[in-house]
C-alpha cells in the first residue's frame, strides 16, 4: 500500500526517502515543492529526475481534499466545506469546515484538527456532532494550501480554532506547527499562530515543555488561548463536560507554567451568556485571575446553533435572540457594560467580532451538518 507522502515533517521525509533519492538535498526539494508551491502530482516535481518521479508514485500519494461549497459572510469572511476521502475505506468520506477571516491587512484562516469533537461543550454545534476521527497531519495542512490556491490570499495569521480539540491530536497538531513555520514550507512566524484549547490536565503543561526544547524553536512562540467562558467550576461543568476531570484550579496552575516557561502572554476566551456568567461574582473572579500571569480576555458574543441544547442554554437561545439569531438591542447594552466593569477592574477586556455569524462561521458554530 502507498504511503501518503504529506504526513513527515522535514527530517522524517529525508529518512523515508534514503532509499530512493540520490542526493540528499533532493529531500528538500521534493519538501518545499509539496509545502511551498503545493504541487499536487509527482510529474510536477521541478528538478526532479525522471526516474525518481516514477518510483515516487509507486511508493506514495499526494492526497487531497475535495471542495464541495463555499460560503460567503457580508462581512468577507469564507467558510470552506471539503470532503476528505479515507484512504483506508474507499466507501467512506468525511466532512470538515475551515474558516477564512479577512479583515483590513489580516487574513486568518482558521483550521480545524477533528471531525467532530470529543468534549461536547453545550454551546458548540461542532461538540453536537459528536467524536469521528483525528484528522492526520496531512488533513490539517491541506486545509490551508487549499484555502490558499483557492482565494489566491497568503494566511498572515493561523488559528487552530477549527472543529475539534487541538490537544486531543497533539501529535498531528505539533507536526503541522513544524511543517507551518518551515522555511521551506509556509514560513510563518510561530508569533502568528495561536491554538485554542478548553483545558486539559497535563496537556498545556507538555506542550509548553515542548515549547521550550532547542529543537522546536521555529514554533517556540505559538499563542495559547484558553476556551475559559466562565470562572465557576459548577457552572462551567454544565457547559462543558471535559469540566469535570478538568478542575479549573488545575488549569490555572498549568497556565502559570506555561508562561514561566514560555513568556507568552495568555489569552482567555469568554462566551458571554447574559444573566449566566456576567455577575458581580464573575467579574470579581475574572479581576483576580486576571493578575495571575500577564493575560487580555476576549469577550465573544454567544452565537445561536441549530442544535437541540440542554438547560440551562436551551431557553438562554430561545429568548435573547431574534428571528435572524441576532442578539436584542438589551444583550448588546449588557454586554458592553460587562466589558466595561471589567475594564474598570483594570482587567484587560476587548470584544471579539463575530465574523461569519450568517454563514454559521462563527465561534461554536462549525458543524458540516449544518453548511450551505
Amino acid at each position: 500500500m502507498r504511503k501518503n507522502i504529506y504526513n513527515f515533517i522535514f527530517n522524517e521525509l529525508q529518512d523515508e526517502l534514503e532509499g530512493i533519492i540520490d542526493y540528499k538535498y533532493r529531500s528538500l526539494q521534493i519538501f518545499s515543492a509539496l509545502h511551498k508551491i503545493f504541487v499536487d502530482n509527482f510529474e510536477y516535481l521541478p528538478g526532479i529526475p525522471r526516474n525518481i518521479k516514477e518510483e515516487l508514485n509507486n511508493k506514495y500519494f499526494i492526497p487531497k481534499l475535495n471542495l464541495l461549497s463555499v460560503s460567503k459572510s457580508t462581512d468577507k469572511t469564507q467558510k470552506f466545506l471539503f470532503e476528505i476521502p479515507d484512504y483506508e475505506n474507499i466507501n467512506e468520506n468525511h466532512k470538515i469546515e475551515t474558516v477564512l477571516i479577512s479583515e483590513d491587512k489580516r487574513n486568518t484562516i482558521c483550521v480545524s484538527t477533528q471531525i467532530g469533537c470529543n468534549v461536547g461543550c453545550e454551546f458548540c454545534a461542532t461538540g453536537k456532532m459528536g467524536f469521528v476521527k483525528n484528522l492526520d497531519l496531512s488533513q490539517i495542512l491541506l486545509q490551508i494550501y487549499e484555502v490558499i490556491k483557492i482565494t489566491k490570499l497568503k494566511p498572515t495569521n493561523i488559528v487552530f480554532m477549527g472543529m475539534g480539540e487541538p490537544f486531543l491530536n497533539f501529535e498531528n497538531f505539533i507536526k503541522a506547527l513544524k511543517v507551518i513555520t518551515d522555511k521551506n514550507g509556509l514560513e510563518l512566524s510561530s508569533k502568528k499562530i495561536t491554538v485554542s484549547t478548553v483545558g486539559l490536565k497535563t496537556k498545556i503543561r507538555k506542550f509548553a515543555d515542548l515549547l521550550v526544547k532547542e529543537e522546536n524553536k521555529k514554533i517556540r512562540n505559538t499563542k495559547l488561548a484558553l476556551s475559559l467562558h466562565t470562572t465557576d467550576q459548577g457552572f462551567r461543568e454544565k457547559i462543558i463536560p471535559s469540566a469535570k476531570n478538568n478542575k479549573l484550579s488545575d488549569i490555572y496552575q498549568e497556565l502559570i507554567y506555561f508562561y514561566r516557561k514560555t513568556k507568552t502572554k495568555i489569552t482567555y476566551e469568554y462566551i458571554f451568556f447574559h444573566n449566566l456568567n456576567d455577575k458581580m461574582s464573575d467579574i470579581n473572579r475574572i479581576s483576580k485571575l486576571s493578575g495571575m500571569v500577564p493575560c487580555n480576555f476576549n469577550l465573544i458574543p454567544f452565537h445561536p446553533i441549530n442544535s437541540a441544547l440542554n438547560p440551562p442554554l436551551d431557553i438562554y437561545q430561545n429568548e435573547q435572540f431574534d428571528k435572524y439569531g441576532k442578539y436584542n438591542s438589551l444583550l448588546i447594552n449588557s454586554l458592553n457594560s460587562f466589558i466595561s466593569q471589567l475594564k474598570n477592574k483594570k482587567v484587560v477586556a476587548n470584544l471579539r467580532s463575530s465574523s461569519g455569524v450568517d454563514i454559521n462561521a462563527a465561534c461554536g458554530q462549525l458543524a458540516t451538518s449544518h453548511s450551505n
